[in-house]
């Protein structure tokens, strides 16, 4: 076996090394893709729409459902944080990385950057006219979605902006700490795109659940690319950190 691998496949060696770890994100991603079709099942026989309406009904006020439970700056709270996960912002994000790896060179790492995202975009779109689940009607909406309901395409493109970038951005990164506050950060930022559908009552909370699944699944998928190309030098390695 040790001659057909040097023989063969000279760097048969150093691959094996990555390959239980590649296999492994892999593996979670599908888990993580056939849950979602559970839940996409359950959606369609309307098994779990009284759960889904009952959450819906306890974020507003019982005898005002036009009326969030809370404080009155809560529902501009939650249109500000939706925001974060719509298409202006999120474009303009995605930009302000692209001008980021520019300046750095790192131009392959810029082009899979731009296909992440617009893979993604497709996937979300493809996703809920495939569905097309209709949105929540049980509450009134405090903002105006004409698109099917499921996966939420907030949370899906949140999840897969974010995270692919954060993912993405940690391996040109050579510090932990930077590492560890960029994913965290970018998980953060998700959960409450997330929870601000379901207050905006333009969401189920399994539209949510779905979009963070398929987000986090294709952001995985995307960061083993990296990882992969990256560790046969397709990708730019990252710079040793210095001190200032």
């Amino acid at each position: 076996m040790k001659l057909i691998h040097s023989r063969y496949f000279p760097g048969a060696k150093g691959i094996l090394r990555y390959d239980v770890f590649y296999l492994l994100v892999l593996l979670l991603t599908f888990l993580i893709f056939w849950s979602v079709l559970g839940v996409s099942d359950l959606v369609e026989r309307g098994r779990i729409q009284k759960f889904d309406e009952n959450v819906l009904s306890i974020v507003r006020q019982p005898d005002d459902p036009a009326q969030l439970r809370g404080p009155e700056w809560l529902k501009d709270f939650m249109r500000d944080i939706t925001a974060l996960g719509g298409a202006p912002v999120l474009t303009l994000i995605t930009l302000g990385v692209i001008g980021y790896l520019l300046l750095r060179k790192s131009y392959r790492s810029l082009w899979l950057v731009l296909i992440a995202t617009l893979s993604g975009l497709g996937a979300s779109l493809l996703l809920k006219f495939y569905f097309i689940r209709p949105r929540p009607d049980i509450v009134p909406h405090l903002m105006t979605e004409t698109t099917p309901s499921f996966p939420s395409g907030h949370s899906m493109m949140s999840t897969v902006v974010y995270l692919t970038l954060a993912a993405l951005l940690t391996r040109i990164e050579t510090s932990n700490k930077v590492r560890i506050y960029t994913i965290t950060l970018s998980f953060f930022v998700v959960f409450l795109v997330g929870i601000s559908r379901v207050f905006l009552g333009v969401h189920y909370p399994t539209d949510i659940l779905g979009g963070w699944t398929f987000g986090v699944a294709w952001a995985m998928f995307c960061w083993y690319i990296a990882r992969y190309l990256q560790n046969r030098g397709a990708i730019e390695e990252p710079e040793t950190e210095t001190l200032s």
